[in-house]
């Protein structure tokens, strides 16, 4: 029997591919191009994050008053929470100098529905430890959130959220220039404060430092968190009289 006949027998018993002595990854081509393809994505999405941010850093820079900034805020679309989103929240309260610039991590959906920070059974709790240290936002105060849109679900915000809506509270703190800062809440202590714990912030002598501002800070736990807990409430009220003690010593 000769080679043509010998294929052609091996044809009919369907076998088509020769093993060589080598293996032979047949799949090698598509895992490389596999491979390329998620690292261009990788590269796209940081890419695209850097820019925001720059461009939330341009925006809220230029402003050179509140109503500016107000104005950059509405108009930015570089973070896609905007888009499921009923409302913009900028803050409310005192905005020159006040007493005390309070943040919360973000708006909730019982603010969403009425268009006003402070809404709903979390907001009427906030509203109530800033009363029982006598701040509120038509004398002494002013409140605002990092995430300025609501989040889906009420969840966390992502790293790049709050990286692309950071510039716009620092330029705000700066043009309100505040006495204290108190700040409620795991994602805005970090962002602003460096503390990725607040158990860990409320054991340190806080300062926010920031474009030549020093100010004095008080890192604790939201009202979302006051109102699941017995331990939380005494940590917030312990925060809470340790700002009230700053504040007439100063």
């Amino acid at each position: 029997m000769n080679h043509v006949n010998i294929l052609k027998k091996l044809l009919l018993f369907g076998i088509t591919d020769w093993i060589g002595e080598k293996p032979i990854n047949r799949f090698e081509k598509k895992a490389k191009e596999s491979s390329v393809s998620t690292a261009n994505t990788i590269k796209s999405l940081v890419s695209n994050t850097d820019t925001f941010v720059m461009q939330a850093q341009s925006a809220a820079k230029s402003a050179t008053d509140l109503s500016m900034l107000d104005t950059a805020l509405q108009n930015f679309d570089g973070c896609s929470l905007k888009k499921t989103a009923k409302h913009t929240f900028c803050g409310i309260g005192v905005t020159q100098n006040p007493c005390v610039f309070c943040v919360i991590d973000a708006p909730k959906g019982a603010d969403e529905k009425t268009g006003q920070l402070g809404s709903g059974e979390t907001g009427e709790l906030l509203l109530k430890m800033l009363k029982a240290i006598h701040l509120n936002t038509e004398t002494n105060t002013y409140l605002c959130p990092l995430i300025p849109w609501r989040l889906p679900g009420d969840r966390m915000p992502t790293e790049t959220e709050t990286e692309v809506c950071l510039p716009f509270l620092k330029r705000r703190i700066e043009l309100i220039k505040p006495c204290f800062l108190l700040v409620f809440g795991q994602v805005a202590t970090q962002a602003l404060l460096g503390f990725e714990s607040i158990s860990k912030a409320r054991q340190q002598t806080l300062v926010y430092q920031e474009n030549n501002q020093n100010i004095k800070s008080i890192a604790t736990f939201g009202p979302d968190m006051v109102s699941k807990a017995q331990t939380y409430r005494k940590s917030a009220w312990e925060d809470l009289q340790k700002l009230a003690s700053y504040i007439q010593n100063n």
